[in-house]
């Protein structure tokens, strides 16, 4: 996807895969496993935007078909992992993840 005409969708694309792991990593560092199950959904929205992106790109002849099924293929394997840690922190028993780490001081 290198021509200009696509250089919103290009960057819309990449806004959205990116903000999946920065909503994990900030989530991680929330003080509860709610919030950071806030974040765990934050990013699923955006694992659900990036799909929606990949398909008009694909539909827009943006990109080749064989790149849209694997990087479509990889969004989900993602969303079914968020979708198990989600469900995972909201079972009392065994939702159990191990705290954020504490920052470091600054001497």
């Amino acid at each position: 996807m290198r021509a200009s005409q696509f250089a919103s969708m290009r960057s819309q694309i990449f806004r959205a895969a990116m903000s999946i792991p920065a909503n994990i990593a900030e989530g991680r560092r929330q003080q509860s496993e709610k919030e950071f199950a806030r974040f765990l959904g934050y990013a699923l929205n955006s694992s659900s935007e990036l799909e929606y992106h990949l398909i008009v790109a694909r539909d827009t002849k943006a990109i080749r078909e064989g790149d849209f099924v694997s990087l479509v293929s990889q969004t989900i394997t993602v969303r079914k992992m968020l979708y198990g840690l989600i469900r995972r922190l909201s079972t009392p028993e065994i939702g159990t993840i191990a705290p954020p780490l504490k920052k470091a001081r600054s001497p």
